[in-house]
């Protein structure tokens, strides 16, 4: 039974990031709401995060761990965190002026999400291009769980756009197919509580050099990866939702999520390969059954020219894909495209 005034968690994750984690912190603590707590884990930094972190005192809990990846630095937070409400805020991430109080009439028990839209900035803070993802200001989960059952997944922000109610993360089992604290809660989060959608920016996204290295590998290995933990989200979140007495619904998972097929084609690109018309039918037609307009069009028109185009130049338009960063047009967007 969750309390008349919910207590939320703040749980930042630091590695490396010295330059950015005091910035962070102090955006948490400049917000007009107080019934929270901060939870700082240090996972190994080998610069001076820690000292950084540690100027705070006791405004925060600090915590210093061996480097163990983020999603062990987050589960070990949780066990720490006391909230109904958590929210993993990255550490080179920060919250707009008054969020929580933005938030705060949110946080009731029925509520199993609450995902808002961030404003991409550079490493000094400069916005660089328009918040995303675009959401409805909505207070539903009918729509959401329409996606995942179409396409696999719904429009989400980062990490730092999400808070969660407490048991959302509780009994999630073996997470060894992940990397991040928040792939299968996500998706699970529609199906146990509402998910409130706000339409405006209530925090910042920071592109710099240490987070577009992570999108600079550009592998069927890699491809192959994101599909295996792309379908490993799904089949977790069949057997949670089986799992869960709040849940009114099943998931059916399939092979042909047009998400899916696109990674595999571009993996096949990748490899210098050109693929076959039965394969590009079968891409176009997932493509058409799961999207509208012109984002139908768009991902018509980018299958049929990896199909069409010379290999060289069909492996660049898969890489801008895959990092849109390359692309200086739609930089401010590159992260979006991979929420899923």
């Amino acid at each position: 039974m969750l309390k008349s005034q919910p207590f939320l968690s703040i749980i930042i994750s630091c590695y490396n990031y010295e330059i950015y984690v005091s910035e962070c912190i102090r955006s948490v603590l400049s917000q007009n709401y107080n019934n929270f707590e901060i939870i700082v884990v240090d996972d190994g930094s080998t610069d001076n995060s820690w000292d950084k972190i540690q100027e705070f005192g006791d405004r925060i809990n600090a915590v210093r761990t061996e480097n163990r990846g983020s999603l062990k630095t987050c589960l070990n937070a949780l066990s720490l965190a006391k909230g109904d409400f958590i929210y993993f805020l990255d550490a080179d991430d920060v919250l707009c002026e008054g969020a929580l109080a933005e938030i705060a009439p949110y946080l009731r028990p029925d509520v199993s999400k609450i995902q808002f839209m961030l404003l991409p900035i550079d490493k000094d803070g400069a916005p660089i291009g328009n918040a995303f993802p675009s959401l409805q200001p909505t207070a539903g989960s009918g729509p959401l769980i329409q996606s995942i059952q179409k396409k696999g997944y719904y429009d989400t922000p980062p990490t730092s756009g999400n808070i969660y109610r407490r048991d959302v993360y509780e009994d999630l089992g073996d997470m060894a197919y992940e990397r991040g604290i928040d792939g299968v809660s996500y998706l699970l989060a529609p199906f146990v509580g509402t998910v409130i959608s706000i339409d405006k920016p209530l925090g910042k996204y920071r592109i710099h050099n240490a987070n577009l290295s992570s999108f600079s590998e550009v592998t069927s290995k890699r491809m192959k990866a994101q599909v295996d933990r792309f379908m490993g989200r799904l089949h977790h979140l069949a057997e949670l939702v089986q799992s869960r007495p709040t849940a009114t619904e099943k998931v059916e998972v399939r092979n042909n999520y047009a998400y899916v097929m696109e990674l595999n084609t571009m993996s096949l690109v990748i490899d210098g390969k050109r693929p076959g018309i039965g394969h590009m039918s079968a891409y176009i037609g997932a493509v058409v059954r799961e999207n509208t307009g012109n984002k139908r069009i768009a991902l018509c028109l980018f299958g049929l020219a990896l199909f069409l185009l010379p290999n060289r130049m069909a492996r660049h338009l898969a890489a801008i894909r895959i990092d849109p960063s390359r692309s200086h047009q739609i930089r401010s967007r590159f992260k979006q495209a991979f929420c899923v």
